[in-house]
């Protein structure tokens, strides 16, 4: 008890001490507050005179007239000057037009308003003018079309501050303000301005300021009365405002309450010492008792409730017991939860993990049966002999098919996270040319109306494929959704802030409750019965994933029942780039590979593929386009083909049987050494970590099934003809 009477005692004094320091701080904080209230004053007032019209147009004489006037209105001014960039004063109402104005008296702070185009307050100095009188600059930046063209500056006298120091009401504590600039000068006393202003601060005044900008400490003053000075600094401009109280007065009454307190204390001593010699052992057991009980809790046993004479002790008992017996059926519970939970997860994992190898595989075995029949078609073409309705009913379909199975790969990659841009420049109007090109034969099929209109000109960085399909899915979209004979509009610009591509139609619109969900995987609008519109709901995920991924947004907005949906890209300006020099594309191309076999030149290329179909029907295609090929089905066959017959090129399919297709190539570079052919992998599978795997494995491509085959005819060209060079 004695030790809490002393502790009493001392934090109330502390408290004492604490409430007058924060009414002296207060009140230096009111005073650094109006201080920046009247600079703000000033800077609006400077600001609004920035915006005159005579000043745009130059002419400084009318703008001089116009300082003039707004100087009357403010008493706290003494001149308004105008500043060049350069540091030349162009102007000064205190002196005629004309005449020459004198130089800056303050270059820190003109300095400061260069550097960062904002306004601000300067430091005490003396004026350059016959008077040399003290006073300080308020600046403020007159930008044009974005960069500074003068800089504005009001000079203000220490006289006007004494009614800022003097107009916050102060208390009989109060003994002295003041105001210093951020040099340490002051500015402005209530007590004997005469003598102090424009000279330094006090030495250990200035030690405080610079370690923090607000704080309370005891000083003596200059003429030896020991005092409290509270400071606080303004943020905005760095001057300091500061209150200077007697100690006398502040430490008075916290003497007085601390005799008060500590008489009461040593009373209220002796009381509690008698009481509590009385009533401690009583509690000290039921305490123990209560000790034990919370122990035994913490080593997670059941606490046993002791009886006691103390009421609440006898309540704490029983609750320690109660929360004991609680505390056993909650770790039962989290225990069985968390076993519920682990297995769902490792449910879910495995399910992912089972999904993604699903669609891996499904990818190629669709694919597998899709190779042959995309060749059977492009050899059809070729002949002549696919000019048919039923042959272009079947392209149509097979095409279908295939961007089915690709939508349905790409939404995995980007599940997994796989999915990677190939990011080149591009023309935004010929992405928008391929794209109408990819879904001409839906448009025509359903005779809608197309109207596209491109601005040309506008490049960006890019992946041009990804964002071809971007265009191409919602323009098949709106070709799907939109009954025969509807309109259609396709729509690039380059804006300001980025590319905006829009795609309208004047179909039946999407409910609200589909509209939310446009973009999420397998969501789609109403069906006819016969579901003509086909499709997955995949293209517009791809969609809104491919357009994130380029760093853009997409919108859908529904125009009302019967009247359509438009579609918003929105893609950011970090893209654009300038017109590259060479364009990938625009090279003349070479004369082709029958040409060059009509020359005696021929090109020998090795096809092995398990797919007996796949391969006959690629070595026809090859064959007829002028080049000497040989076909495999396994890794004995293509060994034996070697021995007659040595290509300058392998295709070679991945998924072969026994030895797969790395297993040949190595086989093929043993056996030929320095000879060795290129090689280029065939194969159902194409995410990202398959087409690194046969990257490393030393396959110069790698060509997803089915073919494409003009691809695949442009690159056997490339080899021959760099092959020739070589030659």
């Amino acid at each position: 008890m004695v030790v809490f009477a002393a502790v009493l005692v001392f934090q109330l004094a502390g408290s004492e001490r604490q409430a007058a320091e924060r009414r002296v701080a207060h009140s230096a904080r009111m005073l650094a507050a109006s201080f920046e209230q009247e600079m703000a004053g000033s800077i609006r007032t400077l600001q609004a005179l920035a915006e005159s019209d005579a000043l745009a147009r130059g002419d400084l004489e009318a703008f001089l007239a116009e300082c003039v006037r707004v100087r009357g209105t403010q008493p706290s001014w003494k001149v308004v000057l105008l500043i060049a960039p350069d540091g030349q004063s162009l102007l000064n109402t205190g002196v005629p037009w004309g005449a020459r104005p004198p130089p800056l008296a303050e270059r820190e702070s003109f300095m400061r308003v260069i550097q960062t185009h904002e306004p601000t307050v300067g430091r005490i100095a003396t004026g350059k003018g016959s008077a040399g009188a003290l006073a300080f600059p308020i600046r403020v930046p007159v930008m044009r079309d974005g960069s500074l063209r003068y800089v504005l500056t009001a000079v203000i006298t220490p006289e006007s501050l004494v009614q800022v120091v003097a107009s916050q009401g102060s208390s009989g504590e109060e003994w002295t303000r003041s105001l210093v600039d951020q040099g340490g000068l002051m500015a402005a006393r209530t007590r004997d301005p005469a003598r102090f202003v424009g000279k330094p601060a006090p030495r250990s005044f200035l030690e405080k300021t610079r370690l923090s900008n607000e704080d309370v400490y005891a000083d003596v003053s200059l003429d030896g009365t020991e005092v409290y000075v509270a400071f606080s600094r303004s943020p905005a401009w760095g001057w300091t405002a500061s209150v200077v109280n007697p100690r006398r007065l502040l430490d008075a009454p916290l003497a007085d309450s601390m005799l008060a307190v500590g008489g009461l204390g040593l009373a209220l001593l002796l009381v509690s010492a008698s009481g509590a010699w009385v009533f401690s052992r009583r509690i000290e057991r039921s305490i123990a008792h209560a000790s034990a009980a919370a122990a035994a809790l913490s080593r997670g046993e059941l606490p046993q409730k002791a009886p006691s004479s103390v009421r609440e002790l006898a309540r704490l008992g029983e609750a320690l017991e109660h929360s004991g017996r609680l505390l056993r059926e909650r770790e039962a519970e989290r225990d069985a939860h968390l076993a519920v939970s682990e297995a769902a997860r490792a449910e879910a994992v495995a399910a992912t993990r089972a999904k993604d190898a699903f669609l891996a595989m499904l990818g190629h075995e669709l694919r597998n049966p899709l190779a042959p029949i995309v060749t059977s078609m492009d050899l059809l073409r070729a002949r002549g002999l696919a000019r048919t309705p039923e042959h272009e009913v079947i392209t149509r379909q097979l095409q279908h098919v295939v961007r089915l199975v690709d939508d349905l790969l790409d939404v995995s990659r980007i599940t997994r996270g796989h999915l990677e841009l190939r990011r080149e420049p591009v023309e935004l109007s010929s992405v928008v040319t391929r794209a109408l090109e990819a879904v001409a034969p839906l448009i025509q099929q359903r005779r809608h109306v197309l109207e596209a209109d491109v601005s040309p000109g506008a490049w960006l960085l890019a992946d041009p494929d990804r964002l071809t399909q971007v265009v191409a899915n919602l323009l098949t979209n709106a070709a799907k959704y939109t009954p025969p004979g509807g309109h259609l509009l396709v729509r690039a610009r380059d804006v300001e802030g980025g590319f905006s591509l829009v795609v309208e139609d004047d179909g039946p619109g999407l409910p609200p409750d589909i509209l939310p969900r446009i973009f999420e995987p397998f969501v789609q609008g109403p069906r006819t019965v016969d579901r003509s519109e086909g499709g997955l709901g995949l293209g517009l995920a791809l969609v809104r994933s491919l357009v994130e991924a380029h760093g853009g947004q997409v919108e859908a907005h529904d125009k009302g029942p019967g009247q359509g949906c438009t579609f918003t890209v929105w893609l950011p300006g970090h893209l654009r780039v300038e017109r590259p020099s060479s364009i990938p594309g625009e090279a003349p191309r070479e004369a082709s590979p029958a040409r060059e076999f009509m020359a005696g030149n021929r090109f020998g290329v090795l096809v092995v593929d398990d797919n007996v179909d796949a391969a006959e029907l690629l070595t026809d295609l090859l064959e007829m386009n002028g080049y000497e090929v040989r076909m495999a089905h396994d890794c004995e066959e293509a060994l034996n083909r070697l021995e007659v017959f040595l290509p300058q090129l392998v295709l070679l399919d991945i998924g072969l049987p026994g030895v797969d297709g790395y297993g040949v190539a190595e086989r093929i570079r043993r056996r030929l050494g320095d000879a060795s052919p290129v090689f280029a992998a065939l194969t159902g599978f194409g995410q990202a970590e398959d087409r690194a795997r046969s990257h490393a494995a030393g396959f110069l491509q790698h060509f997803v099934k089915p073919l494409n085959i003009d691809d695949l005819l442009a690159f056997v060209e490339s080899l021959r003809t760099r092959q020739k060079g070589a030659a």
